[in-house]
């Protein structure tokens, strides 16, 4: 027991050190800088500061709408064949977008559409413009979509095609939302009806930020478009492919993103074909590279990954009522003739193993991540300036102006 003055100071000087280590840094060094004399301490002397917290999460999520549009006349084989290879790589970089609202972390919901222009077999009076997706969140349908455009001659209306993006979608009416048009091509911009100046004050209306990005050298018309969405013209080399560096944790994420499949369950009369399109999904990502099959398992893992339209276990996610709502004939057959308590157990389970799956890739991503870092800093060359690359140089700067951060 401590109860004379001089005991007091051989105690602080033999322990000084670790309460320096307990307190933190500057709370400790004031402690031990204290006095060690014979005179006792005064009590107000010492004041220990708690480290701050992290912001609680919030169930409330921001908006991220995104529309791409793509060239797809002739010789627009290499813009396609990047915006297919890049697809899970922008959403996991684009969901990765969090905002501090009343002390608490917002994550972002994604929504992707998808246009093509220019293709010369659709009709002219649309200005050779098509719809290819509207505003959604099913990510493995704009996958699908991706991988059945083609190529062909025609004319680039490229003006008419964002305002036509700005007028048909369903965008946000919220002020926080982040909305973007990003459109490539490699012809002159000021084809068509629509001029640039009309297209970006339809845009700048909706409070839309339109990103131009050439495929090739910088050209004076889509500099002069940029000028007008005031934003920087990008550049691309449309034939310049992603390189894959090898790392150890790629097969065992590969075998797990399949096995995370098998924690879905189709419900409705889509969820067939839905979770048929999963699958396709998987295959076409590993028919184009290695990278890209791994940039989609990593991102199966993840929020921005959705699909509670087909899936029982994210429905219940989003609706903790849903199966008590739903009627059997609508879920799945392992699911049918059950009680509601022999239902909720099933789907449970199923969840508990989809949560542990991706713990797994979680785990495996962050090794592969330190150990692609060692290899870049080994073998450091030049930036690659592709269509992922540059929509993302484009998308941060925008979301920090709204107080998003990556």
């Amino acid at each position: 027991m401590l109860d004379h003055p001089s005991s007091l100071g051989k105690w602080l000087r033999r322990y000084s050190l670790p309460l320096i280590a307990a307190l933190g840094s500057a709370t400790g060094l004031a402690y031990a800088a204290t006095r060690y004399g014979d005179a006792p301490l005064a009590s107000s002397s010492v004041s220990v500061v708690a480290p701050p917290s992290e912001p609680a999460l919030d169930p409330i999520q921001d908006t991220v709408q995104i529309a791409i549009l793509l060239d797809t006349s002739g010789s627009m084989d290499g813009l396609i064949h990047q915006a297919r290879s890049h697809l899970w790589n922008m959403v996991d970089e684009m969901g990765k977008m969090t905002r501090v609202v009343n002390g608490k972390t917002r994550g972002v919901r994604v929504e992707l559409a998808l246009y093509e222009y220019g293709h010369s077999t659709l009709p002219q009076e649309d200005g050779f413009i098509r719809q290819v997706l509207p505003l959604s969140t099913d990510l493995d349908k704009v996958s699908e979509e991706l991988h059945q455009l083609v190529t062909n001659g025609g004319d680039e209306y490229v003006g008419q095609a964002i305002a036509t993006a700005v007028k048909s979608l369903q965008w946000s009416a919220d002020p926080a939302a982040l909305k973007f048009v990003f459109v490539a091509g490699n012809e002159e911009f000021d084809q068509g009806p629509i001029t640039a100046a009309a297209a970006m004050a339809a845009a700048k209306d909706k409070d839309i930020h339109v990103q131009l990005i050439h495929c090739g050298p910088s050209d004076s018309t889509w500099l002069a478009a940029a000028s007008l969405a005031h934003s920087d013209l990008l550049t691309i080399d449309q034939d310049q492919v992603a390189q894959h560096v090898p790392a150890p944790q790629d097969a065992e994420i590969l075998r797990l993103g399949t096995e995370l499949n098998g924690t879905y369950m189709a419900y409705g009369p889509a969820g067939a074909a839905a979770q048929a399109r999963q699958a396709n999904a998987d295959a076409s990502s590993a028919k184009l590279s290695p990278k890209v099959a791994i940039e989609r398992a990593q991102l199966k893992r993840k929020g921005s990954y959705r699909n509670e339209n087909w899936d029982v276990v994210d429905a219940v996610n989003r609706d903790g009522d849903f199966l008590a709502k739903t009627a059997d004939d609508k879920l799945p057959t392992e699911l049918r003739g059950k009680s509601l308590e022999e239902k909720q157990a099933v789907v449970a389970a199923k969840t508990a193993a989809r949560d542990a799956t991706k713990a797994k890739l979680a785990k495996l991503e962050a090794d592969r991540a330190k150990f692609l870092a060692a290899e870049h800093a080994k073998n450091a060359a030049p930036e690659q300036r592709l269509l992922s690359t540059e929509m993302m140089k484009s998308a941060k700067k925008v979301a920090g102006k709204k107080g998003y951060k990556f």
